[in-house]
């Protein structure tokens, strides 16, 4: 199998599982609000624990969607100078931006992967389902670090073009 065979299935298994993750918690968010809104209003009974578990959920899905946008090169990008440059300077600044964004990104992980690593030693829980705080913040380190490799070869591919 060719390298580039084996990094295109790569990058679209990594793309279907950021979008599935993504997807299953826009599903679980529909469903929890709809079964609290059922609960509050027409049995007048409110879920304590929806507000929470949205709250987990919503880091889950931004998490799942910044590598997913990565990937893809979905993101909001102001462009002012690069129509400018021809050529190797064209090129030459691509590469920069890419490599800036995943330094940033980079950063962006090894921080939360930090402060995953300080939430499980404080042990820190939500309030009403006790849910450990530290798996939303080692989430965001994979969703960063993903971005950052997802950023890179959307960088590449573009500059090759």
């Amino acid at each position: 199998m060719q390298a580039t065979t084996r990094r295109t299935l790569l990058v679209s298994l990594a793309e279907r599982l950021f979008a599935a993750i993504a997807t299953a918690a826009v599903l679980a968010i529909s469903f929890i609000m709809c079964w609290d809104v059922l609960f509050r209003y027409v049995l007048t009974r409110p879920l304590g624990w929806s507000g929470e578990m949205i709250q987990f959920l919503m880091s889950i899905l931004f998490f799942a969607a910044l590598p997913l946008a990565t990937i893809r090169g979905d993101h909001v990008i102001v462009d002012v100078l690069s129509e400018r440059f021809t050529g190797f300077f064209r090129l030459f600044a691509s590469l920069l931006a890419g490599l800036l964004l995943a330094g940033y990104l980079v950063a962006m992980a090894w921080y939360c992967a930090g402060f995953a690593l300080k939430l499980m030693a404080y042990g820190d829980r939500t309030d009403w389902l006790g849910l450990p705080w530290h798996l939303a913040a080692w989430a965001a380190a994979v969703a960063f670090a993903a971005a950052a490799v997802g950023g890179i070869l959307h960088n590449w591919k573009d500059a090759r073009q």
